[in-house]
């Protein structure tokens, strides 16, 4: 059995066309995607004990996540992503291995938060939240 490891999946950013970078100088990453589901509980909603009981439709909306923590370094562009959050800028993300024939998800977003952390003796750190808008694409990377 072939096992992912988290050094080889990385957020990356679109800088221009199909030019993807990764994030800078990071040290972990995730996506998190969650779905609302739409209640349709009536009056006649009962188990086969006829216990009242709740109902859902799985087709509601969805929406996705993504967030990075690195290491303050100059290819991290911090102040670049602090740039891009107070001016709303929409980028194209993709999180995974960005290697060819790789399978990616690929979505747009906007980043909602930027925190710096500076303890003493000890390196400056950086995460940055990534709100998801519009639909997400599941790719093979070419």
């Amino acid at each position: 059995m072939s096992q992912s490891i988290g050094n080889f999946i990385s957020l990356y950013m679109q800088v221009s066309g199909t030019t993807y970078q990764a994030y800078g100088a990071e040290v972990s990453s995730s996506f998190s995607i969650s779905k609302d589901a739409i209640e349709i509980t009536t009056k006649d909603s009962v188990d086969e004990l006829d216990n009242f009981c709740k109902e859902f439709d799985g087709r509601g909306e969805y929406s996705y996540t993504f967030s990075v923590e690195g290491i303050q370094t100059a290819s991290s562009n911090v102040s670049d992503k602090i740039e891009m959050l107070m001016n709303g800028t929409k980028v194209k993300y993709r999180f995974g291995y960005n290697a060819t024939t790789q399978t990616v998800y690929e979505g747009d977003g906007y980043i909602m938060s930027v925190d710096i952390d500076s303890p003493k003796n000890d390196a400056v750190t950086y995460s940055a939240e990534i709100q998801g808008t519009g639909g997400l694409k599941i790719v093979t990377v070419a």
